[in-house]
Parts: structure tokens; C-alpha cells; sequence
């Protein structure tokens, strides 16, 4: 049976990790110098916990733009909208997050006066993603609060920070774009809109009632795209299409088990070769990621010859810094035998080399297939790749593979982690003490094919649907990368 994936109502209350402890403060009571000290504290807890703090930035920078983030904090009147200037993002590490508590967030939800309107976010424009509401479906958005779009998404900018330099992490942030950006001005109770409706160049104005949370809420399941949802509502789904002979496989994660992955995979590439279809699309535009173990066994079942499969950790710090806030994913503090355990499995597994690096040895690759044969099922026919600012970690991996290995055409945006480095595999959790917001910390890198330098880039798309058609598939309800891949598919590329 396949497993469905559950998704929360907002980044807000998905992303919250931790039922904070009884005792935790309501958000209420809490104030701005509450939440500059935590900000602050989880600084200090990065620099000495983040396995590369400083790879895209230095030190020096670094403290200078904290310092100036929790300036403007300061002079925020409102506690709430000062919680857009955490300094998380300054470390451009996509697996590094800082969010509120449980409780918190959803007493966040529940104060904020909501702009009404899901959107989608596409190259720096924002269109109305909602069909029968005051603005029609498809409009360009001009301005919000006589502030033009390109300026609004600059100030989202840190809430959708990727790995490095990679611009594409707004396709993960713009399906809550209701709650981030209200989030700048929390109690507002109008929003004018200058708009443009799809087809037209006459400019018009809208003012438009803030939203209570549980309209915000329904008009997020309102929302017209992405057009996929039952593919992306479960880990792996398949589809197939008789009368164009391709397969499609949507993989929204690489964290399960080999024995369930090999079975969906399997029987996937199987029936592919029972039917004779002569194309594969593989969809991993939402892929968190997961293990890169299981990016290399799928990429096993198109692969024409045996393939390089070649990573490695590194960190910074083998021990665990401030051991009094870390905790358990559900909350319970780490214990000293646990905080003892984790630094025993580092000092095991990673050796220091000439550089000050910490590097994993061969009792951590035991078990790493480094020449991975093709599956016996092998695909042999036209592979495409679905790939986008949600394709993140061992997806970007799958996504590398294929493209190193010119065995596919990669279609979409860029990963939203990097092709050479990112940071994966084990994470410590902190409980910050005023505030009960949850840190969580990778505590390694992960270089593939022994990679030396992580320009910061992910893995760029072969062919992008140019943005006439993107929206041209938007207004016809249809999904654009899978529209424009089918399009190249019938004419024969």
C-alpha cells in the first residue's frame, strides 16, 4: 500500500517541531528582547554546532548582518512582525531552521489578520492562485500596500533562503505566502491591490478585507496549483499513459526503507517494460530528500552501465554544543548518556585532516555501494526529470546522477541544494530558553562524487518552461512542467 504524506495548515504550524513544556510563556507575554536573546543565542549556538558556518560568508560579515538584523528587530513596534528578522538564513543552509513551538505557532495563527489570497510566485511576479474571489485567477499582482511585487519578495527573501546562492527557494515558500507576509504587518485590516488581469495591460485597484484564520485558512485549500495533489500526497506515486507510452513516477521523499523503495520502484519500472512505453517523466520537484543511498537505487533502474556513487561527510565540531538546551524530537531532554552516545558515534566515524576537518572514515561508508551496478529491470528508453527549489538534498543527488551521467533531460528550476555539497544525515534539536523556539542544527556536510569546493549551486535544468506557457498552462488548469515536458515528449525530443 502506498504511504500518504500529511501536510500542516501553514510553514508555521508544519514546521513546528516540539510541544514545548508546560511552563513555556504564551506568545502573548513575550517581547522583542524575549526573542533578540534567543535570536542571538541560537548565533552562538550555530557558530560552534554548524558543521560550515562561514562557507558562503566570514565572520566578520557574519556578525556585522546579525547585528544589524536584531537593530531593525529592536526598533519593530509590533513583537510579531519582528519575527521576520531571525538570522537563520545569514548560514544559507536550507536544512537549518528556527521555528516557534507548537502552542505559539498556533496561537501566531490564530492573532494574525491574513492577506486573503493564496498565490503563486513564478520569476519574480506574483499571480492570484484562487478562482471566483474579487481579483480573477491568473491576475498579476502589481503592488500590496503600494509596494511593488519585486520589492515584497525581497522582503520573503530571508524566509526563503536555499543552499548558497540558489535562488529558487520561493518554490517552497509561496504556497504559505498568506502567512509570511502577513507576517510583516500582523494586525492590518486592509490590503489595496494594484493588479492586472491575465491578457490585459489595463491596471486596477483593489482593496481587499484582511482574512480571520479560518477563512485564510479554507482559501488555502482553495488554492488552483500546483495541479498534482494526489501524486505529491504520497511518498511515491505512479501513473501511466497508454496512449503516449510514458510512465510517470513521483517521488516526494528518499527517506524510507530500501526494502519498501526497491518494491515501489520495481514494480514502477516493471510494468513501464510490460507495456512497452518508450519515455519515464520522474517527478521530484517536491522531494525533501532523505537518504542518498536510495537516490542511487533509483537512479539504478534507468541507468545503462555501472555508475560512480560517491559521497562523504564532513564536520567542523565532533562535540555537541550547549548541551543544556538540546532535546529529543519530542521534547524530553537529551540526557548525558545520550549526549554522550552522539559524541561516541562521531569520534567512531570521523577522523581530523590536514585542513581542521573532521572526515568520515571507512566504518561510516561501510555499506556504501561506490560502483552500483543497473538494476535487472533497467529502463533503457527516454528518461526526463522533474526538478525545481523543492528538490533538496538526496533529490538533488538523484537529479546530479542523471545529469552526470547524461542519461536524462532535467526539466524545471534549480535545485534547491547544492549539486557538489549540502548538509544532511544527523541533526540536534535546541529549546531556546525565553522564547521555547525550536533550533535545529545539521551536524554534518555531505560532498558528492569527492567534491573539493561547494560553489553554491544546485543542479541547473536543461530545458526551463518559458514563462508565456507557464502561465498559459496555469490559466488552462494544467500543471506546466508536466504540460511542457509532454509537449517535448509528442514532438519527438
Amino acid at each position: 500500500m502506498k504511504k500518504l504524506l500529511t501536510y500542516g495548515a501553514s510553514a508555521i504550524l508544519a514546521c513546528a517541531c516540539l510541544q514545548a513544556p508546560a511552563q513555556e510563556k504564551k506568545l502573548a507575554s513575550l517581547t522583542k528582547e524575549d526573542f533578540i536573546a534567543d535570536f542571538r543565542l541560537a548565533v552562538d549556538i550555530l557558530k560552534k554546532q554548524h558543521p560550515n558556518p562561514y562557507k558562503f560568508t566570514d565572520s566578520a560579515t557574519f556578525a556585522r548582518r546579525v547585528d544589524s538584523l536584531m537593530a531593525r528587530m529592536a526598533q519593530e513596534p509590533d513583537v510579531l512582525a519582528s519575527l521576520q528578522y531571525s538570522p537563520i538564513y545569514l548560514v544559507r543552509d536550507v536544512h537549518t531552521s528556527l521555528r516557534l513551538s507548537n502552542d505559539n505557532s498556533r496561537e501566531l495563527y490564530s492573532t494574525l489578520r491574513f492577506f486573503p489570497y493564496p498565490v503563486i510566485i513564478e520569476r519574480g511576479r506574483i499571480y492570484v492562485n484562487i478562482k471566483g474571489a474579487a481579483i480573477p485567477f491568473g491576475a498579476e499582482i502589481i503592488s500590496i500596500n503600494n509596494k511593488p511585487a519585486k520589492e515584497i519578495l525581497q522582503s520573503l527573501s530571508t524566509s526563503a533562503y536555499s543552499d548558497g546562492f540558489i535562488p529558487t527557494g520561493m518554490d517552497r515558500l509561496y504556497s504559505d505566502f498568506q502567512v509570511t507576509f502577513s507576517l510583516l504587518t500582523p494586525h492590518q485590516a486592509t490590503y489595496p491591490v494594484t493588479w492586472v488581469a491575465s491578457g490585459s495591460k489595463e491596471t486596477k485597484k483593489t482593496v481587499l478585507a484582511a482574512s480571520g484564520p479560518t477563512a485564510a485558512f479554507h482559501a488555502t485549500r482553495q488554492a488552483v496549483f500546483p495541479f498534482n495533489l494526489l501524486q505529491r500526497a504520497y511518498y511515491i506515486y505512479n501513473d501511466y499513459d497508454d496512449s503516449t507510452k510514458t510512465g510517470r513516477l513521483t517521488v516526494n521523499t528518499f527517506g524510507i526503507g530500501e526494502q519498501e523503495a526497491y518494491k515501489e520502484f520495481s514494480e514502477f519500472f516493471r510494468e513501464v517494460k510490460k507495456r512497452n512505453y518508450q519515455q519515464v517523466i520522474i517527478d521530484v520537484r517536491s522531494n525533501g530528500g532523505g537518504n542518498p543511498a536510495i537516490s542511487a537505487l533509483l537512479y539504478s533502474f534507468m541507468a545503462d552501465a555501472p555508475f560512480r556513487n560517491v559521497y562523504n561527510y564532513r564536520t567542523r565540531n565532533i562535540e555537541v554544543a550547549y548541551p543544556e538546551y538540546t532535546v529529543a524530537e519530542n521534547g524530553r531532554r537529551l540526557s548525558d548518556e545520550d549526549i554522550q552516545g552522539q559524541k561516541n558515534f562521531f569520534y567512531q566515524r570521523f577522523d581530523k585532516d590536514s585542513t581542521g576537518f573532521y572526515v568520515g572514515n571507512a566504518r561510516l561508508k561501510d555499506g556504501l555501494l561506490e560502483n552500483f551496478p543497473p538494476d535487472k529491470d533497467a529502463f533503457h528508453g527516454k528518461v526526463y526529470v522533474l526538478t525545481g527549489g523543492g528538490t533538496v538534498s538526496a533529490a538533488t543527488y538523484f537529479a546530479s546522477l542523471v545529469q552526470k551521467n547524461k542519461r536524462g533531460v532535467i526539466i524545471g528550476k534549480e535545485t534547491g541544494s547544492g549539486e557538489a555539497a549540502t548538509t544532511a544525515a544527523w541533526f540536534l534539536r535546541y529549546l531556546l530558553p525565553r522564547t521555547k523556539c525550536v533550533l535545529t542544527v545539521p551536524l554534518s556536510e555531505l560532498y558528492f562524487f569527492n567534491a573539493t569546493h561547494d560553489p553554491g549551486r544546485g543542479v541547473m535544468p536543461d530545458k526551463e518552461v518559458p514563462m508565456d506557457k507557464f502561465m498559459g498552462y496555469v490559466q488552462a488548469d494544467k500543471d506546466p512542467e508536466i504540460s511542457y515536458t509532454m509537449e517535448l515528449i509528442n514532438a519527438g525530443h
